[in-house]
């Protein structure tokens, strides 16, 4: 089971947003498993978004958040 993993930062995303992302993820993921290996694999995809706090995450050594 493909399983996508999206850290944004804390409250970046409301619920609508969040529901809209997941449906888009779970559909790219899912048709390139169709286009590329013939296989239906829609609900068996995994999206997880993660909050980070303030804080919590860096880029290029620079704390972001």
């Amino acid at each position: 089971m493909p399983t996508v993993q999206l850290t944004v930062p804390k409250n970046d995303l409301n619920r609508s947003e969040k529901t809209k992302f997941i449906e888009h993820l779970t559909d790219s993921v899912a048709q390139f498993y169709d286009e590329e290996k013939d296989e239906q694999i829609k609900e068996f995809v995994n999206v997880q978004i993660r909050e980070t706090t303030e804080g919590g995450y860096a880029v290029g050594g620079e704390i972001i958040g």
